[in-house]
């Protein structure tokens, strides 16, 4: 029944765990991807799944995986409907990690009003979304989305409760396959693989023993910051870092590391220079995860890389200081081309008179007069810092 959260039966929580280890292993093999996100949608009651980037600013995006898709609706999206997609930029605003539905954003009535509804989603057969930002700057954002047939209803509390046991193991498999980041070959063992990841890579035992690092993971360890190599063991130069690192080491040595219960393996770690670095573990230990060709007892590979920092763009400021609802901070966005009420109208898929509608909502929430006066508010706002 919608909205009622069941138990998660034995089956099911098997049916998760054998998901967050096929996440992992599409992470390392691209190739498993579609699989992946086709498994996803079933355990998620889904219709069809998307990994995509979009921009709000230049109105550009990339799907990068994708399993359901009508490839020519794709083609019609990012040809002629994402500037109309209602949803951004204010998806683009929600923090990563936090799950949410399209109902969450737009009320599902104002959505079926939409332009891009009635061409787009509704021609589809979709009723309505549920989804995660996986990795956000300024304006730009990359997600997770799982879209909901009519058949299959409007989003409810126990598809949440599933998106959220995945969540963590989604955005960490999505991190590691960006360092990656299309460099992998078909090559024959993972220390092939690693030579050609930017970031610093390692394959450590369960105690943190180090058995190989990458070039820039060799750089990392004598430079000794922020990482460095005791004994040929990994260690964090902080004492809460070195806590963290140990026990996420630890776990990859169960049969059962790839698990809802494993410990946070996402570490920020704090550089001699102020600058912030991530470390990501993706437990080698279950599945058929790579293993190091030497044989040797590698249980986790360990990615680092400098932390980028989001910049919070001026719309999205506003729009929190003055509790901007979706429709209002995408015609905001509109006003910052100078562009009139019909211009805005025509570009955003919405009637001249919601625009006006949008228009004095703003001007009543932020105390502007004039589409200019917006304008400045916007610019006053914008800054290169995240504030959080």
């Amino acid at each position: 029944m919608q909205g009622v959260i069941v138990p998660m039966q034995d089956t099911d929580a098997e049916q998760l765990s054998h998901l967050i280890g096929a996440f992992y292993d599409a992470a390392l093999d691209p190739g498993q991807w579609t699989e992946t996100l086709e498994r996803a949608a079933r355990f998620l009651d889904g219709a069809g799944v998307n990994i995509f980037w979009q921009d709000s600013t230049t109105q550009a995006a990339v799907v990068f995986h994708s399993w359901g898709d009508d490839p020519a609706y794709t083609e019609s999206y990012l040809r002629d409907y994402i500037a109309i997609n209602p949803f951004f930029p204010a998806m683009s605003f929600v923090q990563p990690g936090v799950v949410f539905s399209g109902g969450d954003l737009i009320p599902h009535q104002e959505f079926a009003k939409t332009r891009f509804f009635q061409e787009w989603v509704a021609p589809q057969g979709y009723v309505d979304v549920i989804g995660v930002n996986l990795h956000r700057f300024a304006m730009t954002v990359s997600s997770f989305t799982v879209r909901r047939s009519r058949e299959q209803g409007y989003v409810d509390d126990e598809m949440r409760r599933r998106l959220t046991l995945l969540v963590p193991h989604i955005r960490r498999a999505a991190a590691i396959g960006r360092e990656i980041d299309g460099r992998r070959t078909q090559a024959a063992n993972l220390e092939a693989v690693l030579d050609r990841v930017a970031a610093g890579a390692l394959l450590v035992d369960a105690d943190g023993r180090i058995d190989y690092a990458n070039e820039p993971g060799r750089a990392l360890l004598d430079r000794g910051d922020p990482l460095v190599a005791r004994d040929g063991i990994l260690h964090a130069a902080g004492r809460e870092e070195e806590k963290q690192l140990r026990a996420a080491l630890a776990a990859t040595a169960s049969p059962h590391a790839v698990s809802t219960e494993a410990p946070e393996a996402s570490l920020v770690l704090p550089g001699r220079d102020g600058e912030r670095y991530l470390a990501h573990i993706l437990p080698l230990a279950a599945g058929d995860r790579l293993r190091s060709s030497q044989g040797g007892p590698a249980s986790a590979a360990v990615f680092v890389r400098r932390a980028e920092i989001p910049i919070v763009s001026g719309i999205e400021l506003v729009a929190k200081l003055h509790g901007l609802t979706p429709g209002e901070i995408k015609v905001l966005q509109a006003v910052m081309a100078n562009a009139g009420v019909s211009e805005m109208a025509a570009a955003l898929g919405l009637s001249a008179t919601t625009v006006k509608t949008h228009l004095g909502s703003l001007f009543a929430k932020t105390g502007a007069r004039r589409q200019s006066d917006l304008v400045k508010q916007v610019a006053a706002h914008g800054s290169p810092f995240l504030f959080t």
